[in-house]
C-alpha cells in the first residue's frame, strides 16, 4: 500500500526511519494508479454521499411512520396541530474543537428533521406526484445550550405561520429526557412548481384530506422578529451588492490569459486564501 509520509521499518535489526516515495503501480484509497487529487475528490464523493443517504434515511422514516400511523380526524395534521419530532444523537465527527456539537450541525440536523417532518405528514409525497421542490428563502437560530458528544437530542418541528407565499417552521432542539431547550429555529420555505409559487393553503389542504386549514390570525411574536431581521439582511444584501459592484467597475479583473494553466490558475486563485 503506498504511504505519504514517514514509515517506521527494520533494517538489519536496527528501527530507522525512511520516506516512502510514491511508486507506480501500488495503490491509493484502494484503488490502483490514482493521484493524490483524484484521492481526495473520492473520499469528499463519499463524504456527500453519506450526506444523501442521511436524507433518504429520514425520509423513508417520515414515510414509514406515515404508513403506520394513520391519521385521526381528532388528533389533527402532523406539523401543524401538534409538532413533529425527529430524534438525533451527536456524533464524534459532528463535534468542534470545544467538544459539543458543532453550530452548522443544529443547521443540518433541522435539515434531517424537515425531511422527516414532509415524508411523516404527506408534504413530500404531493411534492414528487406534482413535480414540486421545496426552497428554504432564509432561516435563523439560536443557540442556548451545547449539546455534549454522544448526548440524544430531539428536534419538534412544527408549522407556526403562513400568508399567501411562505410557510414559517419552528424548530425546537431540546433534551428529549429533561427538557432543557438547547436551540431554536425559525425558517422560511416556500414550495415551487417550476417558476410558479404553490399555495400553503393549497398544501396543508392536500394533507388534510381537502379539509381547510385556517391561518393563525395573529403573526406569532417570534415571526415578527425574524421577518424583522430578514427584511434588514435584505436592505443589506442589496446596497452590499451595489457597492461591490461600482468597487468592480472602477477596477475592473483583467483578461483572461491565452495560456490554458494561466487561465485555471486564476480561476483558482478565486477561491484561494493566499497570504
Amino acid at each position: 500500500m503506498f504511504h505519504f509520509g514517514p514509515k517506521w521499518t527494520r533494517q538489519n535489526g536496527y528501527i530507522s526511519l525512511k520516506r516512502v516515495s510514491q511508486s507506480p503501480g501500488k495503490e491509493i484509497c484502494g484503488r490502483p494508479q490514482i493521484s493524490r487529487l483524484t484521492c481526495r475528490r473520492y473520499r469528499w464523493a463519499k463524504v456527500w454521499l453519506v450526506m444523501v443517504l442521511r436524507a433518504f434515511w429520514n425520509a423513508g422514516a417520515g414515510l414509514v411512520y406515515r404508513l403506520a400511523n394513520k391519521r385521526s380526524k381528532g388528533k389533527g395534521v402532523m406539523g401543524v396541530d401538534y409538532p413533529s419530532v425527529w430524534k438525533g444523537r451527536t456524533g464524534f465527527l459532528d463535534c468542534d474543537v470545544n467538544l459539543h456539537l458543532n453550530n452548522a450541525s443544529y443547521l443540518y440536523s433541522m435539515e434531517l428533521a424537515r425531511w422527516h417532518f414532509t415524508a411523516a405528514n404527506g408534504i413530500l409525497w404531493q411534492a414528487i406526484k406534482n413535480r414540486r421542490i421545496v426552497v428554504v428563502g432564509s432561516q435563523a437560530v439560536r443557540y442556548r445550550h451545547a449539546i455534549p458528544p454522544f448526548h440524544a437530542y430531539e428536534i419538534k418541528t412544527q408549522v407556526v405561520y403562513w400568508d399567501d407565499d411562505w410557510i414559517y417552521l419552528l424548530h425546537r432542539v431540546q433534551d428529549p429526557t429533561t427538557g432543557k431547550q438547547f436551540a431554536e429555529g425559525v425558517v422560511r420555505g416556500v414550495v415551487m412548481k417550476g417558476r410558479r409559487r404553490v399555495s400553503p393553503n393549497k398544501i396543508l389542504a392536500e394533507v388534510s384530506d381537502g379539509d381547510m386549514i385556517d391561518a393563525p390570525k395573529e403573526v406569532p411574536e417570534v415571526v415578527k422578529s425574524f421577518l424583522d431581521w430578514d427584511g434588514a439582511c435584505t436592505v443589506s444584501m442589496r446596497e452590499a451588492g451595489k457597492k461591490t459592484e461600482m468597487e468592480l467597475e472602477a477596477n475592473p479583473s483583467p483578461p483572461a490569459p491565452e495560456k490554458l494553466w494561466a487561465r485555471t490558475w486564476q480561476e483558482m486563485k478565486k477561491s484561494m486564501n493566499l497570504p
